[in-house]
């Protein structure tokens, strides 16, 4: 499933809604439905939808009653700054998935094993953001400079787009022309003459800033 297909799922409020509360514990659609205060055959909608994306999956119990659960750790993260608009999704399989409601309780000794385990990885995870926070706000200031470069020595906006497009990574010609929108043959004329004036190279059928 592409990041841009989960935001438009994720943009109905009862399907966020759904997904929060199997964050917490699995559930019949009869408790969803209850909790959202929905019609059933709605609720059921969303579901059926949730489940061909790949976010939650159904399950029976012993009772042959079906339940539904979050299927994956999914991180989706949406980056917006004056240089650049990206949307990356990163799944972690879960090894073990969750039962409706387990008869054998925990032990309070493993709740508080846990309990602390847990407060240490969130604490480990929150040195680890502002390390994040601190590297994108780098990476957009460097992107300003380049920006500044580039409007210097670029012809048109085209020229420009392409030079913004390999500043995140070397790219083919073909995949140029579907990220910027512009018909192979007239890009391919931009290549060469940026080429000409060594603004680009080519290695292996990729182009990348010289």
């Amino acid at each position: 499933m592409r990041s841009a297909q989960l935001l438009d799922i994720l943009g109905n409020e009862n399907r966020r809604k759904i997904l929060q509360l199997l964050a917490s514990r699995p559930c019949y659609m009869s408790e969803i439905a209850e909790r959202l205060d929905v019609g059933a055959k709605a609720v059921l909608g969303h579901l059926e939808l949730l489940v061909r994306a790949g976010l939650i999956e159904a399950r029976v119990d012993d009772q042959r009653r079906k339940y539904f659960n979050i299927a994956d750790n999914l991180q989706l993260e949406v980056s917006v700054s004056p240089y650049s608009f990206e949307i990356e999704m990163t799944t972690i399989a879960i090894s073990v998935a969750p039962e409706h409601r387990r008869k054998d309780v925990h032990a309070l000794t493993d709740l508080i094993l846990h309990y602390k385990e847990i407060q240490k990885l969130l604490e480990q995870r929150q040195q680890i953001m502002l390390e994040y926070q601190k590297i994108q706000a780098d990476i957009t200031h460097a992107m300003g400079l380049c920006m500044d470069a580039i409007g210097k020595i670029t012809e048109d906006n085209i020229e420009a787009e392409i030079l913004y497009a390999l500043l995140k990574k070397p790219m083919d010609q073909r995949a140029l022309s579907i990220q910027l929108g512009i018909h192979e043959h007239v890009l391919e004329e931009y290549l060469t003459r940026m080429e000409r004036k060594e603004i680009i190279k080519e290695d292996r059928e990729s182009y990348s800033i010289c």
